[in-house]
């Protein structure tokens, strides 16, 4: 019985590092991915224990992973904290991850602003709100939107 229950960890084991090498993954998302392939959930969570022991899986290596990658896509902290969270990141570790974060949302915003609506001028109210809504959408804040896009009624 020992020695299956060791078979066991080891093909979970093995698992978990094959989805690690691919990519950095959240301790919760690593567990679901094992859990729905058929392991056994005390199995992998005694196995999450030990990757978790030795630093071969963290949550706050994954989240500063996905923040910087998100970031030069062009993804404001409002769209990645809610990303954050899907993954199974807590709150706490979000938020100090995120300020921690040495990103200047507003250039990646103007960045992203500017290769979307290069050149076109905001002609009306409607066309003003399509690219606030555009910026928002990417996870920018109203702060950033009116610093980029000036408010509205300033430009009317």
């Amino acid at each position: 019985m020992e020695a299956s229950s060791a078979d066991l960890q080891a093909q979970v084991r093995d698992r978990a590092w094959m989805l690690l090498t691919r990519r950095e993954h959240s301790v919760e998302e690593l567990r679901q991915k094992l859990v729905q392939r058929g392991f056994d959930s005390q199995a992998v969570d005694s196995v999450l224990v030990d990757l978790k022991k030795s630093g071969d899986v963290s949550d706050v290596r994954f989240a500063e992973t996905m923040i910087s990658h998100r970031a030069k896509s062009g993804y404001g902290p409002a769209y990645i904290r809610q990303e954050l969270r899907k993954k199974g990141i807590t709150p706490d570790l979000v938020a100090s991850t995120l300020d921690s974060a040495d990103i200047c949302w507003q250039e990646i915003a103007m960045l992203k602003y500017t290769a979307r609506f290069a050149g076109e001028p905001i002609l009306d109210y409607k066309e003003w709100a399509r690219r606030a809504s555009y910026l928002q959408r990417r996870g920018f804040d109203s702060q950033i939107i009116v610093e980029i896009l000036g408010e509205w009624e300033t430009r009317g």
